[in-house]
């Protein structure tokens, strides 16, 4: 039973410090190269992007203890896609051009996001329910985990990363141990972090480039995301089929999940486009994708036409970008203006469905997927 006493601070409040926290962490990931050793930003930005990490137990605990809401319950995992997206496509476009983060696997990393967001979408729309895994708390923690530990193996080099990881990696078996004597607990996040941290270390301690122990990490997490969609995705065919079939918005939310990620993977990548409107609109487009979940619970989704000409319509202005070199400032923020006035559109209109007091189990659970 939920605390009934009302807190001096929230869980929804953390998730929103959450938020404005990222765009500092981003900004100053953008200071400085990609390079080994003293690097100030990068510091303040892995110090910020751990915190951020860490708060996401805080806001958890919160909404526990003094029951969640409807709106926390969107927004929490929301803020989680929304801190991967910003590290791993900063970090892909500054290091690009050196050729140590795989570009595809990153593309695909978020085509898989957009995507199992869409079914989750089509699924609520039709009354049905998609099953959420223990695997897809794992996929987002590995990622979390992941990424930072990139940055920091990138500021002190392989080998003392190695000797970092094994004197950390005692950590976790300390408290395993003594959650299990003291209280009889078996705390699965901590028995989770042991093995992630022993892979880590055999990574770095491949006898190659910094370049090749990030390559390989970044297959890794790409496989373990798609690993921890298959069973959504693979299902969700002869689920809507039984459930009467395709509709239009449907087939209009799986193109716009793969052209979203795509064109801005090639914007970053490809051309001289500005980093801020291209995180913004992948950004803006992961929040709405769990808005657009909720509104389909209630059929107040928007239809596949107004979908369409947000989504694809900014995709397609970002693929401009890249084609049309002698436009590409101009096509990139026009193609966030479109963007922003879609998505600030549907929070408006979608309101009254997320800004109320309701428990979250009246509602939609959006689960880690």
């Amino acid at each position: 039973m939920a605390d009934p006493r009302k807190p001096l601070i929230t869980a929804n409040m953390v998730t929103a410090t959450r938020l404005l926290a990222m765009p500092v962490m981003t900004y100053l990931i953008y200071q400085a190269p990609w390079t080994s050793g003293s690097n100030t930003s990068w510091w303040a930005a892995i110090i910020i992007g751990t915190v951020i990490a860490c708060t996401d137990f805080v806001d958890g605990y919160l909404a526990r203890k003094y029951g969640p809401t409807v709106f926390g319950g969107m927004l929490d995992p929301l803020a989680d896609k929304i801190f991967v997206a910003l590290l791993y496509l900063s970090v892909m476009d500054i290091g690009a051009s050196i050729g140590f983060f795989p570009i595809w696997a990153v593309g695909l990393l978020f085509i898989r996001e957009f995507l199992v967001t869409s079914i989750r979408s089509a699924y609520e729309w039709r009354g049905l329910q998609l099953k959420t895994s223990y695997f897809g708390k794992v996929k987002t923690w590995v990622q979390m985990q992941g990424i930072i530990t990139f940055f920091i193996a990138a500021l002190i080099g392989k080998d003392d990363m190695v000797v970092a990881l094994l004197i950390v990696s005692v950590l976790p078996v300390l408290g395993l141990a003594f959650l299990w004597f003291a209280k009889g607990i078996f705390h699965r996040s901590l028995a989770m972090s042991l093995p992630f941290m022993l892979a880590t270390v055999a990574l770095f301690a491949v006898p190659d480039s910094l370049q090749t122990s990030m390559a390989i990490g970044v297959y890794g997490i790409c496989l373990i995301t798609w690993l921890s969609g298959l069973d959504y995705l693979l299902g969700a065919i002869p689920t809507l089929s039984k459930a009467g079939g395709f509709h239009r918005a449907d087939l209009m939310r799986v193109l716009a999940a793969i052209a979203t990620p795509v064109c801005a993977t090639l914007a970053l990548i490809y051309s001289d486009a500005p980093a801020a409107p291209v995180l913004l609109i992948v950004a803006g487009e992961l929040a709405v994708g769990g808005l657009d979940n909720l509104l389909s619970r209630h059929r107040a989704s928007s239809s596949a036409w107004s979908f369409g000409a947000r989504s694809l319509g900014s995709a397609g202005l970002l693929l401009a970008a890249v084609l049309i070199e002698s436009q590409t400032d101009v096509l990139a923020w026009a193609a966030m203006v479109l963007s922003l006035i879609g998505v600030t559109h549907e929070f408006w209109r979608g309101k009254d469905h997320y800004l109320d007091d309701k428990k979250l189990d009246e509602q939609l659970t959006i689960d880690e997927e």
